[in-house]
C-alpha cells in the first residue's frame, strides 16, 4: 500500500515538473519611456507582467531576479535598450525569451511598441502595437491586452470591452434569432444581417459571434439551442455584456413574423420589445431586420433603409431581366462615343466609333497647341517689325510676320475642322447607337414590367419601369 501512495505522489511530482517545463520561461525589462514619464513607464510595465502572468501561458521570471542580475552586470533596466543586452541579461536569467520595448508620445496621442525574442537565437518570435488617444491612464488597459497578444494569445473579451467602454454607452450580444417555419441557414443570415446593422449604429458594443459560439459550447449548447431568458442571461454574465438580444423569426401562412427583446443581463428585466409582421418575399426581410436593429435601440433608422422598405421587393421569378432598349443604347453613346454600340453588342462598331473620336479629339488638340504656338511666335515678330527703324530690317521682320499670321490661321482653321469632326462624330455614333439599338421584340418579354410587393401600402403592385 505505501509503495502504490509513494509512486502515485512521485508520479504527481514529474507531472508538475514536466507542465512547468512545458511552459516557456520569459523575462520583461522595464521599457524605454520617449516622452513618458519614467515613473510611469515603470508603472506601465509593471501591469504587463501582472498580465502576462495572468495568462498562465508562460514562465514568468520575478521583476526582482531582473533587477539582481542587472546590479551585478552594473546596468539598469532603463539603460538595457539594445537586444544584445537583453540577449546577455537573458542567459544570465536562463531563460528562453524576453521582452522588450518602448512607449512614446506624440501629439496626444501615445504609442506602444513591444517585442518578443529567443534569447538562444536573438530571432524575434512575436511583435505587437498600439496607438491610444487621449489620457495616460488609458495605456493600463492597451498593456493588459498586449500582454495577452505578445504571448500569442487573443485578449479576453472583458479588455476588449474595457477598451472599446469610452466610446459607447452600452455592451450587448445578440444570439442567434429562432427560425420557426424558415430554415436555420436563413435564421442565421438574418442574425447576421441584425449585428451588422447593430454594429452600424455605433452605439453599442458587440460581442465578436465567435467569442459567444465558444461560451455557449463550454456551456454544452449549439449556438441555436440557448432560447431561454435563463440561458441568455447566464451566458451574458459570462461574458461581462450589460444587454443580450435574443429572438425568433415565424412564418405564418404567406407572412412572415420578428419579434425580437433586449435585456438587462443584471436584472433580467426587458429594455425593449419589437415585433414586425411581414407579407411578401422571403428576401424582403433582409430590409426588415436592418430596421429592427435600430428600432430596438429605440433609434430613427436611416432614410436609405426607409427608402428600400418602401421601394419593395421586386418578385425576380416574374420579372427578374433587365432589358436592353434604344433609349439605353442612345443615352450611353451621348456619354462615351461606342459605349451604346457596346451596350447593344456590336463590339466592332463601338470600338471603331471610340477609335475614331479618340483620334479626332486628339488632332483637335494638336491643332489648338499649334495655334497657341504660331500666336506667341507672331507677336513676338510683330513687336520687332514694330521696333525696327532700318528699311532692310522692315522688309525681313514684314516676311515673317506675315509668315507667322499665316501659320497661325492654318492652325486655326485645321481646329475647327477637327472640332466640327469630332462633334459631328459623336452625333453621328448616338444615332448609329438609337437606330441599331436593341429593339422590344429582342427582348425576353414585350413589356418591361415587373411584379413588388410594397410593405407599405401591404400590396402587390405592377409596376412599370423604363430601363436606361
Amino acid at each position: 500500500m505505501k509503495i502504490r501512495q509513494y509512486l502515485v505522489i512521485t508520479f504527481l511530482i514529474i507531472s508538475c515538473i514536466f507542465s512547468q517545463s512545458a511552459k516557456p520561461t520569459v523575462a520583461i525589462l522595464d521599457f524605454e519611456g520617449q516622452g513618458v514619464d519614467a515613473s510611469e513607464v515603470k508603472t506601465l510595465t509593471e501591469r504587463m507582467r501582472t498580465e502576462i502572468g495572468n495568462t498562465k501561458a508562460v514562465r514568468l521570471i520575478e521583476r526582482k531576479a531582473v533587477e539582481k542580475i542587472m546590479e551585478e552586470q552594473g546596468l539598469q533596466q532603463s539603460g538595457c535598450t539594445t537586444d544584445e543586452c537583453a540577449a546577455e541579461v537573458g542567459q544570465l536569467l536562463g531563460v528562453q525569451y524576453m521582452i522588450s520595448g518602448s512607449i512614446g508620445k506624440m501629439g496626444k496621442s501615445y504609442t506602444i511598441d513591444c517585442k518578443m525574442f529567443s534569447v538562444e537565437t536573438g530571432e524575434t518570435v512575436r511583435t505587437k502595437s498600439a496607438t491610444h488617444k487621449g489620457d495616460v491612464s488609458g495605456l493600463l488597459t492597451e498593456r493588459e491586452i498586449l500582454a495577452w497578444e505578445i504571448v500569442g494569445l487573443n485578449a479576453p473579451q472583458k479588455l476588449k470591452l474595457k477598451r472599446a467602454g469610452t466610446d459607447a454607452t452600452r455592451t450587448v450580444a445578440v444570439l442567434d434569432f429562432e427560425g420557426r417555419g424558415i430554415t436555420m441557414q436563413e435564421a442565421q443570415t438574418l442574425t447576421d444581417r441584425f449585428t451588422t446593422s447593430l454594429s452600424s449604429t455605433d452605439k453599442v458594443i458587440l460581442v465578436e459571434r465567435g467569442t459567444m459560439n465558444d461560451v455557449l459550447a463550454e456551456q454544452g449548447f449549439d449556438a441555436g439551442e440557448c432560447t431561454s431568458d435563463e440561458c441568455a442571461a447566464e451566458v451574458g454574465a459570462m461574458l461581462g455584456v450589460e444587454y443580450m438580444i435574443s429572438g425568433a423569426i415565424g412564418k405564418i401562412g404567406s407572412a412572415y413574423t420578428i419579434d425580437a427583446k433586449m435585456f438587462a443581463v443584471a436584472t433580467g428585466a426587458a429594455e425593449t420589445m419589437k415585433s414586425i409582421t411581414y407579407s411578401g418575399a422571403v428576401e424582403g426581410l433582409i430590409v426588415e431586420i436592418e430596421i429592427l436593429a435600430w428600432d430596438i435601440l429605440s433609434l430613427d433608422p436611416p432614410r436609405a433603409l426607409k427608402r428600400k422598405r418602401k421601394q419593395g421587393v421586386p418578385d425576380y421569378s416574374a420579372a427578374g431581366v433587365k432589358y436592353k432598349s434604344k433609349t439605353g443604347a442612345l443615352m450611353r453613346s451621348m456619354v462615351l462615343p461606342g459605349f451604346g454600340q457596346l451596350y447593344s453588342g456590336r463590339k466592332i462598331s463601338g470600338i471603331s466609333f471610340l477609335l475614331l473620336e479618340a483620334g479626332m479629339i486628339g488632332m483637335a488638340a494638336k491643332s489648338n497647341s499649334d495655334y497657341a504656338s504660331f500666336q506667341t511666335e507672331y507677336n513676338t515678330r510683330l513687336a520687332n517689325y514694330n521696333a525696327a527703324t532700318a528699311p532692310e530690317d522692315i522688309a525681313s521682320y514684314k516676311v515673317l510676320v506675315n509668315r507667322a499670321r499665316a501659320d497661325m490661321t492654318s492652325a486655326n482653321d485645321q481646329l475647327t475642322l477637327f472640332s466640327a469632326a469630332a462633334g459631328g462624330l459623336w452625333l453621328i455614333n448616338a444615332i448609329h447607337a438609337f437606330l441599331t439599338g436593341p429593339d422590344l421584340a429582342d427582348n425576353t418579354s414585350k413589356f418591361p414590367i415587373r411584379l413588388a410587393y410594397d410593405p407599405t401600402l401591404n400590396q402587390t403592385q405592377l409596376r412599370w419601369e423604363i430601363s436606361l
